[in-house]
């Protein structure tokens, strides 16, 4: 892992407070992320922080990673959570064959392509998407509730299940045959262009194949978990700078602290909990200081206090959803 380049950390702010915040409100009212917001990410290397040197990425170590997600979160969570969808493609795409690798890699990283994540092979209880051997490679049925990025993405990284216990990871063209989209509205982040995305038969070459690995525990938390909490810590930090409130910026570093240090299982669940519960306090509260002209669509207290009502409900597991419910079922 390498260190970020001189002045980074700085170059990221700024990008954060002069392009993403200045614009978010634009971006939640028109639900469209502006390609100048991905030209400027380009520009910074920001597309390829989890890439490897030797296709021109930064790679950054995970903790690096994550503040560079907190920052972008906290201008825009719209523009942050599509480009964190690419991170977690760029991430696989480090130990895939060679050929795949190769291709796809020196893209990513530079910005040139953007790619989409398709989960829904993970969730648990039936598989929701099934991957089956075919004569010229594999063939993938069912459904994905969620998968964002829709019309920017120019791959697709889709986990679909090959076996109660396996799963495989493949490299999907949306522009596929067999693809439909049905279209979602969302309360918050809308110009993520979240949709749901049927698979009618979608054939894929073997070459496509990035990797096959056990079906992992739902129940499991991980580093996906860890900077997922991030984007809690980044929503939260804005509050606590639009309010100057001292105890509210001393909880966001407290709150940070703690996703980084806590350990796998329910501690990283208790951690993650809490900093969702923190971005919801801290956005209320912004919320009542600003009084009536908060629910002014021209004012940020209303979309960031959507954006941590979404933080609430996203990338759950069953331990965080349970912390969740333990601490708001104490609120007097």
């Amino acid at each position: 892992m390498a260190q970020p380049p001189a002045g980074f950390d700085e170059t990221v702010a700024a990008i954060a407070d002069d392009v993403l915040f200045a614009h978010a409100l634009e971006v939640d009212e028109r639900a469209e992320i502006p390609a100048s917001h991905f030209r400027v990410l380009t520009d910074a290397g920001l597309f390829g922080i989890a890439g490897p040197l030797d296709t021109g990425g930064l790679d950054l170590d995970p903790r690096a990673q994550r503040r560079v997600r907190e920052t972008l979160a906290s201008g825009c969570l719209t523009t942050a959570f599509v480009w964190a969808q690419h991170q977690s493609v760029v991430r696989r795409l480090r130990d895939a064959p060679a050929a795949l690798r190769d291709a796809w890699l020196p893209d990513l990283c530079a910005g040139r392509t953007l790619g989409g994540l398709v989960l829904a092979g993970l969730l648990p209880g039936e598989p929701l998407l099934r991957i089956q051997p075919a004569h010229d490679g594999f063939t993938i049925r069912g459904a994905a509730p969620a998968v964002s990025g829709w019309g920017h993405a120019g791959i697709l990284l889709v986990t679909a299940r090959s076996a109660p216990d396996e799963v495989v990871h493949v490299l999907v063209d949306p522009h596929s045959t067999g693809l439909h989209v049905r279209p979602r509205a969302l309360a918050a982040l809308n110009g993520t262009k979240t949709i749901a995305l049927e698979f009618h038969t979608v054939r894929v070459p073997a070459a496509a194949v990035v990797a096959r690995a056990p079906l992992p525990p739902w129940e499991a938390a991980g580093d996906g978990v860890r900077a997922n909490g991030a984007f809690a810590i980044g929503v939260a930090g804005r509050c606590a700078r639009i309010c100057d409130e001292p105890w509210m910026r001393a909880e966001v570093d407290a709150r940070r602290v703690a996703l980084d240090g806590a350990g796998d299982g329910d501690e990283l669940a208790q951690a993650r909990a809490a900093a969702a519960l923190f971005a919801a306090r801290a956005a209320s509260y912004l919320v009542a200081d600003r009084g009536s002209t908060a629910i002014d669509l021209r004012e940020h207290a209303q979309r960031l206090a959507r954006e941590a009502m979404f933080l609430l409900a996203f990338g759950q597991r069953p331990a965080i959803r349970r912390a969740l419910l333990e601490a708001l079922a104490q609120i007097p």
